[in-house]
């Protein structure tokens, strides 16, 4: 029986000769399981068939072969990888092949997401060799680059090329370069979109009653946000406490919190410094930030104050609100009827809303937010082996296959999983979903992605909770912060988080680095 590599080879091989129309190659393709889009793109390439199906299919067949080479040479035939718990579900579909076809076992140890970065951390002093690939959020890099745990895999990517930066297959810039370089050199291998969207109750949007109380009220059409304005006029029409249905399912919780402020300041157009290190935070932007947050408590769901994700997707998922800020994963959840029983079929999504920075301009700006990716350490007995599953797992094929599994989290980041998307991703996300997350990740902001990051992050998410529960205004919660901040750097050194910030910021997206001023920094 032939594989299905030998019949893809040959209905290419065929098309190009011309002996298949192309509505015939585009039916056989799709039931070999290449997405339409793909099939299109290849079947129109200038390339011809063959050839620009190799070439989008190149990153994983290049790692295979060098898995291949490396499981041969392996001592230790076994790779262990560091994970965050819940994200396993979209790797082990690929343990039995690497365990029949490699002879590698794979063993997974998961660990909290908040505990992922201090194991890293740990393994720099302690040098014991356990972990092989390390999964962790791009905020880890330059800590752990600089602490020598795990390798600089710049020479790798340039030698086996994983297709970080094709225009139609790579990562969607800027998370391209935010979530995987440090100071311009590749530090990990994104594997998970975590960019923030907006989620609102489609079947409430399209009640006609609703809908004419809402433009009486308001004077304007029941729809989807634009502006956090209208966001918060949302929230105010649909709470609904006394039969449990509240206006929106936004965080307060520790931990989550900060995330809520960073998304509203950079939609003002404020970063979280300026070019020379100074927090810019604590101005009237961000004051403004957290006097809106405190003005959305009023209609958030009573668990707002406790939510994780995990609890916060699960009530969102049985109906309890209208409106919900999540990661894709959160998408994914709401839609399939075995974790959204309230809510399949019953979502529109739209990229976060826009504010106006203070010269009056309309802002879409998006916040890129955690994003796990494939670290190799140091100290592993097979570190080929390691960069090898790192870029056949991230590869633009292999990725589109791993990434619709519910057992994980993981979420689209490159081009073709959301403008070429395989069926499964269609029947996951949604095609209006998969060009919101394009959309929305084209103006996203990162993390603290900075040597010092989870420092940086604890100290915001602590003084914004802070005022979130009362216990300290605005300002002063903001300035307490700032203070913080201003220490960190003092103490990692002001030259090396600069050059760092610096990196991130001039690939920001154009209308983001004008609107903040990015644009004039040396």
């Amino acid at each position: 029986m032939e594989s299905k590599n030998v019949k893809l080879e040959k209905t290419l091989k065929e098309y190009d000769a011309g002996g298949m129309s192309r509505r015939s190659f585009l039916r056989t393709m799709a039931t070999l399981g290449v997405a339409t889009a793909v099939a299109n793109a290849v079947a129109i390439s200038p390339l011809g068939a063959l050839n620009a199906f190799a070439a989008i299919k190149g990153a994983e067949d290049r790692a295979w072969e060098l898995a291949k080479v490396a499981a041969a040479k392996a001592t230790k035939k076994k790779l262990t990888l560091l994970i965050p718990t819940g994200s396993i579900g979209n790797m082990t579909p690929y343990a039995e092949k690497w365990k029949t076809e490699l002879g590698i076992e794979l063993e997974f140890i998961e660990e909290p997401d908040e505990v992922v970065h201090t194991k890293g951390m740990q393994e720099a002093v302690a040098k014991t060799g356990r972990y092989d690939v390390m999964m962790p959020t791009a905020m880890s890099y330059p800590d752990w680059i600089d602490s020598g745990v795990i390798y600089d895999l710049t020479d790798w990517t340039e030698k086996y090329d994983p297709e970080l930066f094709n225009k139609e297959w790579g990562v969607v810039f800027p998370a391209s370069h935010h979530a995987q370089l440090y100071n311009g050199r590749v530090a990990g291998l994104l594997n998970d979109g975590d960019q923030i969207t907006l989620l609102c109750r489609k079947d409430y949007l399209e009640d006609s009653a609703k809908a004419k109380a809402f433009e009486d009220k308001y004077g304007r059409k029941l729809a989807v946000p634009d502006t956090w304005k209208e966001y918060y006029e949302l929230a105010q029409f649909m709470h609904d406490p006394a039969n449990g249905f509240y206006g929106s399912l936004e965080y307060r919780s520790p931990y989550y919190v900060k995330w809520m402020f960073m998304q509203r300041l950079v939609s003002k157009g404020m970063l979280y410094f300026d070019g020379e290190m100074n927090p810019t935070f604590n101005s009237d932007e961000g004051v403004a930030a957290l006097e809106d947050m405190l003005a959305m408590n009023e209609y958030l769901h009573p668990d707002a104050f406790s939510f994780t994700w995990s609890s916060n997707y699960n009530a969102f998922g049985r109906g309890e609100g209208f409106m919900n800020i999540v990661w894709p994963s959160g998408f994914k959840y709401s839609k399939a009827p075995s974790t959204g029983p309230a809510t399949t079929g019953k979502i529109a999504a739209t990229v976060m809303p826009a504010d106006f920075t203070k010269d009056g301009t309309k802002l879409y700006a998006g916040l890129f937010c955690w994003g796990y990716g494939y670290a190799v350490s140091k100290y592993s007995a097979n570190p080929e082996l390691s960069y090898a599953y790192a870029q056949w797992m991230t590869s633009p094929t292999i990725s589109a296959d791993a990434i619709p599994y519910l057992g994980g989290y993981s979420d689209p980041y490159r081009v073709n999983h959301m403008l070429k998307p395989t069926q499964r991703l269609i029947d996951t996300y949604s095609p209006e979903y998969l060009q919101t997350l394009y959309d929305n990740m084209v103006n996203t902001v990162p993390d603290f992605c900075l040597p010092g990051g989870f420092e940086y992050q604890d100290a915001l998410d602590k003084e914004v909770h802070a005022c979130m529960t009362g216990s300290k205004k605005p300002k002063e919660a903001l300035d307490r912060a700032a203070q913080k901040f201003e220490r960190i750097t003092r103490r990692i050194g002001k030259d090396k988080v600069k050059k760092s910030w610096l990196s991130l910021a001039k690939n920001l997206a154009d209308p983001i680095k004008k609107s903040t001023g990015a644009d004039k920094w040396s």
